[in-house]
């Protein structure tokens, strides 16, 4: 399973900190990885140790700390994140590839 946490917490000026924490190992057409649900479980477990508190709604944004573990690709110079269930590219014809 994927785990995907939010963590917050009001700072002396009543401000909010956020981190969103995603871990997506069991990828539907692309290799699997073994460590990002552990990863983003400890990343997770490190924010709440210094007073973050985890969250599974929106909250007013101020300041956001992004974590991803997973599969990525650079095109064109440009970093892409792969959400779960991405296509498996090397089994696609031309015509899907180009669709995509």
């Amino acid at each position: 399973l994927g785990v995907f946490l939010m963590a917050a917490k009001f700072t002396s000026e009543s401000r909010r900190r956020l981190a969103l924490v995603i871990g997506i190992g069991d990828y539907e057409n692309v290799r699997e990885l073994k460590n990002p649900q552990n990863d983003a479980k400890a990343l997770s477990s490190l924010l709440q140790r210094i007073r973050f508190t985890t969250a599974d709604q929106q909250l007013d944004k101020t300041r956001i700390l992004f974590y991803f573990a997973g599969h990525g690709v650079q095109w064109e110079d440009q970093n892409y994140l792969l959400p779960k269930d991405f296509p498996d590219m090397d089994a696609a014809d031309a015509k899907e590839k180009a669709e995509f």
